[in-house]
């Protein structure tokens, strides 16, 4: 036997008992660790139920009455406006095309909650003075969470191409609200621990926890087999 075939280790295939033992050690502690991750992952998605946030509901009570568009009234017209800038200051999260879309909406729900002789100033590109009375028209105050979307007003604003809500918007916009305002939760992701919602501590912290306690578990186990096969490491 040469010194290659006597010292030949393949961990798909172990000759020795030792390294069967060994292969048997590490292929159930990378099930452990399998288990522990996709196991929680299947079932979040088996316990979570879509839960819309507050200002899904806000957009579904006042919907029917914006796309009729003549039956809109000022308060159903700003709520509608205030639905828009929620789902624009999710900004990173937001597709390119769906913020084309909610940022003509918004654009025409200020268009349309405005006398005929203020109207005019939002068919051109919007300047401080059509941002400024946008923010009235939306009713925003200046501070809480009104001044959020204040700031928003000046990148969320567009030229008013057209004085009705194009059909485009009107087929799109309640999935899109949907699509942003709906999320999978369950007492998984409410409850709270050390301080984070328990799915994300369990994610960022408790599997890197249990990584470090798999390979301490290894390095002992290996250990303890060494001496049971009298396997000697050359140093």
């Amino acid at each position: 036997m040469t010194n290659h075939e006597q010292y030949e280790v393949n961990f798909f295939r172990p000759l020795s008992e030792h390294a069967k033992a060994n292969t048997k050690l590490i292929s159930r502690l990378a099930i452990i660790w399998a288990v522990a991750v996709f196991g929680f992952h299947f079932l979040l998605i088996l316990v979570t139920t879509p839960t819309p946030e507050q200002t899904f509901n806000d957009f579904n009570s006042v919907w029917p009455q914006v796309v009729e568009d003549v039956s809109a009234t000022q308060d159903v017209n700003q709520q509608f406006a205030k639905t828009m800038l929620m789902v624009l200051g999710k900004n990173i999260a937001v597709q390119d095309e769906h913020k084309a879309i909610l940022k003509e909406s918004l654009s025409w729900a200020v268009y349309n909650m405005n006398a005929d002789s203020i109207k005019p100033m939002f068919l051109t590109e919007p300047n401080n003075e059509s941002i400024r009375q946008a923010s009235v028209s939306i009713g925003l105050a200046s501070d809480g969470f009104d001044k959020i979307m204040k700031d928003l007003l000046p990148s969320s604003l567009i030229k008013v191409e057209n004085t009705f809500l194009s059909n485009e918007a009107k087929i799109a916009l309640p999935e899109i609200m949907k699509l942003y305002l709906v999320h999978n939760q369950s007492f998984l992701t409410d409850f709270m621990f050390l301080g984070f919602p328990f799915h994300y501590w369990y994610t960022a912290q408790f599997l890197l926890i249990l990584f470090v306690i798999l390979c301490l578990i290894y390095a002992v186990l290996i250990d303890r087999m060494n001496r049971e096969y009298d396997f000697i490491e050359e140093t």
